[in-house]
């Protein structure tokens, strides 16, 4: 189990390329667009793991999918930035059973993956969902000589993440504060909402 990705959640896809860029010194490549979920992305690969720029391409089909919908929701309270983050596992099977979750499938063009928890993830930010990827499809491709995740900082209850982890130990700060992803270090660099 590991850190996959953090999701920053933007309007401007360029935009938040832009600014990811100027802060990291990383830049954005790829991503396309998610089917049946209403939204479209760009990657910002990292070592091992990568930050995901999400936003909405089509409101109607975002708002009736639980993750497009809850990106409107950030957007129109507390507009852009870290968002949610999601932790690599290799049976999301038995992640789900774990913890009473339905599995789902979500897919773009060259890529498809099965994840569990994104509903619980996207009610309390604290928690990461989890993700699977099909055999034989990978994630986005690390870029050769990118700095790794160093750590995350979360706001929530540290006990609460303990047990969603199931006692994994991941680089991940908790915070006494706001539910939800507010920094993110990669080579030294911080990105904060």
């Amino acid at each position: 189990m590991r850190i996959d990705h953090v999701i920053y959640a933007t309007a401007d896809l360029d935009a938040a390329a832009a600014h990811v860029g100027a802060v990291l010194g990383l830049a954005a490549a790829g991503g396309g667009r998610h089917d049946r979920i209403g939204t479209h992305n760009r990657i910002v690969p990292f070592d091992d793991g990568y930050l995901e720029l999400l936003a909405v391409a089509d409101p109607e089909e975002a708002a009736a999918s639980t993750l497009g919908a809850a990106i409107r929701a950030r957007l129109a309270s507390d507009g852009e930035g870290l968002f949610a983050w999601a932790v690599r596992v290799d049976d999301v099977g038995a992640v789900a059973a774990r913890l009473g979750t339905e599995v789902t499938t979500i897919a773009r063009a060259g890529f498809s993956a099965h994840l569990t928890g994104v509903a619980e993830a996207m009610a309390d930010p604290l928690l990461p969902f989890f993700i699977a990827r099909d055999p034989g499809v990978p994630g986005p491709v690390p870029r050769p000589g990118a700095p790794a995740i160093e750590w995350i900082e979360v706001g929530g209850h540290a006990p609460r993440l303990a047990d969603w982890l199931g006692g994994a130990e991941l680089p991940v700060r908790v915070a006494r504060a706001t539910p939800g992803v507010h920094a993110l270090s990669v080579g030294g660099r911080e990105l904060r909402s």
